[in-house]
């Protein structure tokens, strides 16, 4: 059973509010990147990519917080993540 899981970030602005599916809760600690849940060649995974570009973070996070959330509206459980990402040097 996959987890639903939404992001947040004080480096980065997430403009979506749906659901990425993981097949296991990520846990503090662990590194994420985003960019492999884009499929390949959409305007979404490009322009995700160009902004870390643009902000010179790297593409991978590190997950400092989780919070279980009911979004009542829709009528699901995710699970909210805040990732910090690195500056490039």
């Amino acid at each position: 059973m996959s987890v639903k899981v939404r992001f947040y970030s004080d480096n980065v602005e997430f403009e979506f509010e749906n659901s990425v599916e993981f097949p296991v809760a990520p846990q503090i600690g662990d590194e994420v990147n985003l960019l492999s849940f884009f499929k390949y060649q959409t305007s979404e995974r490009i322009e995700y990519y160009s902004n870390m570009e643009d902000l010179d973070l790297y593409n991978d996070a590190l997950v400092s917080q989780r919070t279980w959330c009911n979004d009542l509206e829709k009528k699901e459980v995710y699970l909210l993540v805040k990732l910090n990402y690195r500056q490039r040097k």
